[in-house]
């Protein structure tokens, strides 16, 4: 893979704490985004000139207030129409670059017994645009006892407010409790050209192929070279309701950070190549003396077929902070960060053919 090195310089008043950072383009330019939910502050940089900046400041209270941001996610559809999933209503909120509120789309009522899925896009399962629609992968709010026909992702048309589910659950999950809720976190990635969502589920070697015209639904084995099959954290799939409400259970803690795992898909339209993240996580005894999972990039063509797989360090980079741009894929350099908060700085790999063989 080729490599670029970019430089975004903050100013004194921002803070690079998020779980939702992206690229746009906007008019034919490409921006990077990330929202700081503890400022309730929206960045903006150009990626080509990186000491450009514009900010959104967004209100805790009053008429346009969003009250607590914390995991909420962005999407960046232009300078005046940002969307932002708020976690803790269950709502989508589209607001203009003044931070005044055009509308709320509720997404997901908490309170209903039909336990229906909830929005749950992050860095490593960003926000869609496609084609007047957004599309956002779901979990559960609750483990269920079947998630055969369980919803994994939806799509809201915004002009007409309506919801649609595009796709279900892998049926490994009924079969099995597989331990911690990031375990039931998929992502999603879009193919343009073939309209076609790809999603990722954690524990599943396979990736999810569905056709949005015809609905076919098909699978295909893409799993890592540094791991093979993922172990449940129990065979019994109904293990959820020996749990006591409100308890920890630190042994389900360290499978769930201990066992590898699947993360995000990407799709590179520039290239028509698929990326889909492997997680390598640590054993126990080395847990805590760890920075966090390794991680590895696994490169796939447009009909799944595996091209390569390339290791990547946790002391230099971010799984949780990769996105994806016309030149390719995108890490965040958290070695550089660390020396030096008031800078980001963003590794861009190019696939170039060397790095298949």
């Amino acid at each position: 893979m080729s490599r670029e090195l970019l430089e975004f310089s903050l100013d004194s008043s921002l803070r690079f704490s998020t779980n939702s950072i992206g690229v746009s383009t906007i008019r034919g330019r490409e921006y990077l985004s990330f929202l700081d939910t503890d400022l309730m502050t929206l960045a903006i940089f150009d990626y080509k000139d990186t000491q450009k900046l514009r900010t959104v400041q967004f209100e805790y209270e009053g008429p346009n207030g969003l009250g607590n941001l914390s995991t909420s996610v962005h999407y960046l559809h232009a300078f005046d129409s940002i969307y932002l999933f708020h976690h803790w209503s269950g709502a989508l909120i589209h607001l203009t670059d003044s931070g005044k509120i055009i509308k709320r789309y509720p997404l997901v009522d908490y309170a209903d017994s039909a336990n229906l899925p909830m929005p749950f896009p992050s860095a490593s399962a960003p926000i869609l645009y496609v084609k007047g629609k957004l599309i956002i992968p779901t979990t559960f709010t609750r483990y269920q006892k079947d998630y055969q026909d369980y919803p994994s992702s939806l799509s809201l048309d915004l002009a007409t407010k309506k919801v649609k589910f595009l796709s279900v659950f892998p049926e490994l999950y009924s079969k099995a409790y597989w331990g911690t809720k990031f375990k039931y976190e998929p992502s999603i990635a879009y193919n343009h050209s073939t309209n076609v969502l790809v999603a990722s589920y954690p524990v599943d070697p396979f990736l999810q192929k569905v056709n949005l015209e015809s609905n076919e639904v098909s699978q295909h084995f893409v799993g890592s070279e540094h791991f093979e099959s993922i172990p449940p954290f129990k065979s019994d799939p109904f293990h959820y309701l020996k749990k006591e409400n409100g308890t920890r259970d630190q042994e389900e803690e360290d499978h769930g950070m201990t066992t590898s795992d699947y993360r995000g898909i990407y799709y590179d339209q520039n290239h028509n190549l698929y990326y889909r993240v492997a997680l390598i996580r640590p054993p126990l005894e080395k847990l805590f003396d760890s920075e966090g999972p390794d991680f590895s990039i696994i490169i796939l063509d447009e009909h799944f077929e595996k091209l390569g797989e390339h290791f990547f360090s946790s002391q230099l980079y971010d799984p949780s902070k990769i996105l994806m741009s016309s030149k390719g894929i995108n890490l965040f350099r958290k070695d550089v960060h660390g020396s030096n908060e008031n800078k980001i700085v963003i590794e861009i790999f190019e696939p170039v053919e060397t790095f298949y063989n």
